[in-house]
């Protein structure tokens, strides 16, 4: 019952399953540990300050790894994950 999710990797985007958030699209920013990452989606969780997630309670969305650097903001990132 217990899977391994190792195919979400820092750029990915992807949907939460559990929590308030159901639903809701994200970018994994950074891995925190083997099952935790930081994820943040523009808008109620901004770049500046993003929410820890398990990995096992997020769903893989996206082929295209969307790279992490300095020219991405919050407004950048609400329109990539409307796509």
């Amino acid at each position: 019952m217990c899977e391994k999710n190792d195919k979400i990797k820092v750029g990915n985007i992807v949907v939460s399953l559990k929590g308030h958030d159901t639903g809701r699209r994200y970018l994994v920013v950074c891995e925190t540990d083997e099952n935790f990452v930081l994820v943040c989606d523009g808008e109620y969780r901004k770049l500046d300050n993003p929410k820890q997630k398990r990995k096992k309670h997020l769903k893989f969305d996206s082929e295209s790894p969307i790279e992490c650097n300095d020219a991405l903001n919050d407004s950048i990132l609400r329109k990539l994950l409307k796509k």
